[in-house]
């Protein structure tokens, strides 16, 4: 059962590509990840127009300095920082996930992407590999499994 309480020594510094104003996907990613302190927002890319996602990001409390246009100058405003992202949620379209996964695996951050991951067994094969190679943790969102509704449903 989720109820607050922490289960790791620190919250995860965790940053979000899309999921921004307008994107239904960011608010449950948002909400989800913070609720019990495993996670702590960071940066984002959080739209494709630079200054509305910097808008947005100001508004629900990251820094304007860490919210950047697009995922490559995340991955590259990030990287050379003590403090820097370790975990990076996907929420874009679907056709995009491919791309910003293999970067941000490259770039050394675990992933959590919204479904579907990718489109062909190839891009799926690949980029196990990578995760598998570079140690890190590929996770895809499965929202409602978490809910407490859920949880009574399968006790019962």
């Amino acid at each position: 059962m989720i109820n607050g309480e922490r289960s790791i020594e620190r919250p995860l510094r965790w940053g979000m590509v899309g999921g921004g104003r307008t994107g239904q996907v960011g608010y449950k990613h948002r909400t989800g990840a913070q609720r019990d302190g495993t996670y702590r927002l960071v940066c984002g890319a959080f739209d494709l127009d630079a200054a509305r996602g910097r808008d947005f990001g100001t508004k629900i409390g990251v820094a304007a300095d860490r919210c950047y246009g697009d995922h490559k100058e995340l991955i590259a405003g990030e990287a050379g920082r003590e403090d820097g992202v370790e975990v990076v949620s996907i929420a874009t379209p679907n056709f995009t996930h491919y791309e910003i996964t293999k970067a941000c695996l490259e770039a050394g951050l675990h992933v959590i992407c919204e479904k579907p991951l990718f489109f062909t067994v190839a891009e799926c094969d690949e980029i196990t590999k990578l995760a598998e190679e570079k140690g890190l943790i590929v996770g895809v969102t499965y929202g409602f499994t978490g809910h407490p509704l859920v949880h009574q449903m399968a006790a019962m």
